[in-house]
């Protein structure tokens, strides 16, 4: 059920200057190394609940160990634009080839017109139907290209039915692909206690196919839809 996911950054019009203000810093054309690269990408997240950054910063953490120079920033939705420190962090962070975004509501990625988005969809057949209520709604305008990372399931086959479920879902019923990005079983989670290397493992399969679909924004040419 992959998509085939186009590179490049098709962003038609924002209306936020701090976006534009990132976006203005995707200029590499050397993607996933670390090394001269002129600015950092956005990946953003659309996690279910604010019970899932967990993942958003484990990911940011692991980039950095791996060698890829990585911040992890939040949108304030009260002033409509990246928090603070997550401002401040982003100009501190002159070096940075990645900056992760978390984004908790879809209105978000609508308004700001992202073309890229991570989905977390927890393993429970409730919060497929809640991600496919999101995606039928990012839909409407032109949907991004999305990827799902399911959380929580018992193993690979029950992360299996739950991406496939909703897969087939938003293709068949919205003409929107989803990409794979892998999971995180229940045993690797917070709630399952474990936070040693399996989680790495997992995080680290994530972080692979994020980097080799180079799944994240980069400028290109405003269009109007």
């Amino acid at each position: 059920m992959a998509g085939q996911l186009n590179p490049a950054w098709r962003r038609k019009t924002s209306s936020r200057e701090h976006l534009d203000h990132i976006s203005e810093r995707f200029l590499s054309d050397n993607p996933g190394t670390g090394k001269g690269n002129a600015g950092c990408r956005l990946i953003p997240f659309l996690p279910a609940d604010e019970s899932q950054h967990w993942v958003i910063r484990d990911l940011c953490t692991l980039l950095n160990q791996r060698g890829h120079r990585s911040v992890l920033c939040s949108f304030d939705e009260r002033h409509g634009g990246l928090s603070v420190a997550a401002e401040e962090k982003m100009e501190a962070a002159t070096d940075a080839e990645f900056c992760l975004l978390a984004i908790d509501s879809p209105d978000i990625v609508k308004r700001e017109q992202l073309d890229h988005l991570v989905v977390l969809v927890p393993s429970s057949l409730e919060a497929v139907r809640e991600a496919y209520r999101k995606i039928k709604w990012l839909a409407e305008g032109g949907a991004p290209e999305i990827g799902v990372v399911v959380i929580g399931p018992r193993d690979q086959h029950a992360a299996w039915r739950y991406f496939r479920k909703l897969a087939v879902g938003t293709l068949r019923y919205l003409d929107v692909p989803l990409l794979n990005l892998g999971f995180l079983p229940v045993q690797v989670t917070p709630a399952g206690g474990q936070a040693d290397h399996h989680r790495t493992n997992f995080l680290t399969r994530i972080s692979e196919r994020l980097l080799r679909s180079e799944f994240y924004a980069r400028r290109g040419t405003a269009t109007e839809q």
